[in-house]
């Protein structure tokens, strides 16, 4: 389990670095758009809502991974058989 919860880990950080790469990007848009709009200019309107929200979603399922795997579990003592084997968990 300790690989499942490391792939668990890597896959969601890389997750939440997407989903602060696609929230940066909105937060541009927004930005050039503010410009526009302040210096009378006009400039092909871009709804931000879907990228910002696709940006939040994608960091919400990072996070999610990410605090999931981190959670190794309770811990089970190791079962020693009656031969005097022991079996590790």
């Amino acid at each position: 389990m300790r690989i499942v919860s490391r792939v668990g880990t890597i896959i969601g950080l890389l997750v939440l670095i997407v989903g602060i790469g696609v929230l940066g990007y909105g937060t541009f848009q927004i930005w050039q758009q503010y410009l526009a709009i302040s210096a009378d200019r006009s400039k092909e309107f871009v709804n931000p809502l879907p990228t910002s929200l696709l940006g939040t979603l994608v960091i919400a399922v990072g996070a999610f991974l990410f605090g999931l795997s981190l959670h190794r579990g309770v811990p089970k003592p190791d079962v020693k058989k009656p031969d005097g084997t022991t079996i590790i968990r």
